[in-house]
């Protein structure tokens, strides 16, 4: 009975709510909130329709014992608004099910339960392409949940050639990068790919410069050109800094000092400067990703710590237009609370305290100037057209008698590889 009514209220739920725009979401009381494929840490969200690949989802919920927690699977359209269609057209198998997989924190001095979680389960099947959110909750309490993260499933429709250049706009070719790219889809039959067909370009993992909406520029018959001359460009940006926190024993690289303030640890990184008068220097990264781990023990998910992280930035002075956030998967890449610094005029530098499980973790400076909501890296990070970058490139198709968009292609480029 049970069953059947939750069904109901799904169904409900997706044709009142049907044109909503989902942003992603995690609760305060979580960290450490990765998505991924399974087996492939740093790979992005996505897997392929009607394959074996699975996705993963793991997080900590911090001071807390074990939760109810269960989720669901919801379709959105290209643009992240809730798809019309009703869950059974797009899913098979049971709705909201389980978070079974959990473990208790071991000898660490912040207690957490890390959650994990492989899905679709064998039990359950994603019937199409595109774009899709899992919610997590307590207790079927589906309209309030503590996580929400995106995720894509992707059909073989389309192949994506793609060239990283310098933008063709000479005022900022040594510090943007033009992003110009092919599709061709022999087998997939588009009828108007002007109206049918929309692209989108993610660089790394950031949230507030995605490029979307693009349209074909020329096509013919199962071949389409993305070959924009302004409209796909983007900063360079910088190498991205790092931070090492794999050991609490000992004092490694950008780390000033790690201090046992009972009874918990904190480390104080030493203090950052600005990289907007520095020449370029190629420096290896994971592009703005981390990855759990601990020198001292065998299971990074219940044996590494957490640490308070101090971070500084020094600056000679605050632009009250401007906020600074600290950017990278650490803070999900948003640009919110937990990522804003604040400017302490005594020291001149900005300053903000984050609580970071054991790792290594990647990160920058990001400037948001008030009434925008797209930031720069120039203000302390500089923009160079040499800088490794990745880019997602996505290609979405809706055709005319179709309800939903499909995502007939997807891959992931390096602007120097």
């Amino acid at each position: 009975m049970k069953s059947f009514f939750v069904l109901n209220m799904l169904i409900f739920t997706a044709v009142l709510y049907g044109q909503n725009v989902i942003s992603e979401y995690i609760s305060p009381d979580l960290n450490t909130v990765r998505l991924h494929r399974s087996g492939w840490h740093h790979s992005n969200p996505i897997i392929r329709l009607n394959s074996d690949q699975k996705l993963q989802l793991s997080f900590d919920e911090l001071h807390s014992g074990v939760k109810n927690y269960y989720y669901s699977i919801t379709l959105c359209d290209f643009d992240w608004k809730e798809s019309m269609l009703i869950p059974t057209e797009y899913f098979r198998g049971t709705l909201i099910n389980p978070v079974s997989d959990y473990a208790y924190s071991f000898n660490t001095t912040v207690d957490y339960v890390h959650y994990n979680l492989v899905f679709p389960e064998n039990h359950n099947r994603i019937l199409l392409s595109g774009n899709y959110i899992i919610k997590v909750f307590e207790n079927f309490d589906g309209e309030n949940p503590v996580l929400i993260k995106k995720f894509m499933v992707v059909e073989s429709g389309a192949t994506i050639k793609a060239h990283v250049k310098p933008t063709v706009q000479s005022s900022r070719r040594e510090s943007f990068q033009e992003i110009r790219f092919e599709v061709e889809h022999p087998s997939f039959q588009i009828l108007n790919p002007i109206s049918e067909v929309t692209a989108t370009i993610i660089q790394n993992g950031r949230t507030d410069n995605i490029i979307s909406g693009l349209r074909p520029q020329f096509f013919r018959a199962g071949f389409m050109d993305f070959n924009y001359m302004r409209e796909t460009k983007m900063e360079g940006g910088n190498e991205f800094r790092h931070i090492d926190l794999r050991s609490r024993r000992f004092i490694v690289e950008n780390v000033s000092e790690v201090r046992f303030i009972d009874p918990f640890y904190h480390v104080h990184i030493t203090k950052d400067l600005s990289r907007k008068t520095e020449q370029y220097s190629f420096q290896q990264d994971f592009n703005g990703r981390y990855y759990v781990e601990v020198r001292e023990y065998n299971n990074p998910n219940t044996e590494a710590d957490y640490f308070f992280v101090h971070f500084s930035l020094h600056a000679d002075y605050a632009d009250i237009f401007e906020k600074v956030y600290i950017n990278g998967e650490l803070t999900n890449w948003q640009q919110n609370e937990f990522s804003q610094m604040n400017y302490n005029i005594i020291e001149k530098k900005y300053e903000h305290t984050l609580l970071l499980k054991q790792g290594y973790y990647n990160y920058h400076y990001l400037t948001v100037t008030e009434g925008n909501t797209k930031g720069t890296l120039y203000d302390f990070e500089n923009n160079y057209v040499q800088t490794e970058n990745d880019y997602l490139i996505l290609i979405y198709y809706k055709g005319i008698s179709d309800r939903s968009y499909k995502l007939i292609g997807a891959e992931t480029f390096n602007s120097i590889n």
